[in-house]
């Protein structure tokens, strides 16, 4: 599992990265090209809107999680003894992974719909409605990355109770 979540952190990472310097690089083009030709590349702006963005945006929210860098509040479970601190993390984690698939499934309908209608951008024809695919799978990664830690605070909790 660790060997999963580290090879994980590093594809979204380099993805993300990748995704913020193309789409610098494009921008800056765009601006020179603009500037110096007056012949801007046509759907910069939407371009950057409907796949850059969206792209850096959503594969933030599981590397966030690897990285256990989301915001947690922790007042009432470090007051709580380990057993009931252990089942309030779980419950949490379980929860967040139903929530997760609930915005996967409702983000699931709405690229089937964009894909039935072959959604493009605004007035455009660049085509925007693969990018809606990332929404089911980024959330469902997330569902799993919150059930891995469901399971591995059961499994310490479990170690740390046959040590007792």
């Amino acid at each position: 599992m660790l060997k999963f979540n580290r090879v994980l952190d590093r594809w979204l990472t380099v993805t993300t990265a990748a995704a913020i310097i193309v789409m610098m690089l494009h921008i800056v083009t765009h601006a020179l090209a603009r500037s110096i030709f007056h012949a801007p590349i046509y759907g910069t702006n939407e371009i950057v809107e409907y796949w850059y963005l969206p792209m850096v945006a959503l594969l933030g929210i599981p590397a966030a999680q690897l990285q256990k860098e989301h915001i947690t509040v922790t007042m009432a479970i470090e007051r709580a003894r380990p057993a009931t601190a252990a089942a309030f993390t779980t419950f949490a984690c379980l929860l967040g992974a139903l929530v997760s698939l609930a915005f996967a499934w409702f983000g699931l309908t709405k690229a089937l719909q964009n894909t039935a209608i072959r959604s493009t951008a605004d007035v455009s024809d660049i085509i925007t409605w693969p990018v809606y695919y990332l929404v089911p799978i980024v959330f469902v990664l997330l569902a799993v990355l919150y059930v891995l830690d469901a399971v591995a605070i059961l499994r310490r909790r479990t170690t740390a109770g046959e040590e007792e």
